[in-house]
């Protein structure tokens, strides 16, 4: 296995297809997406997730902020 240290951000690749699970977190059902490390874009589906992750975390900010 060669490894290739790469200095610039990861671009041009497009996210595979968003694959999920479902899992019980407190006895709710929430939905984790699957990233596969052996893929060709695993760069492009990692920071898929990541942005994923923080517009879902903004927005559940966004609505505490709102109840108060």
């Amino acid at each position: 296995m060669k490894l290739e240290i790469v200095d610039s951000p990861v671009t041009g690749e497009k996210a595979a297809k968003a694959r999920y699970r479902i899992a019980m977190v407190d006895g709710e059902p929430i939905r984790i997406r699957v990233v596969n490390a052996d893929s060709p874009t695993f760069g492009a589906d990692f920071a898929a997730a990541f942005r994923e992750n923080v517009r879902r975390l903004r927005r559940e900010n966004r609505m505490l902020d709102a109840a108060e």
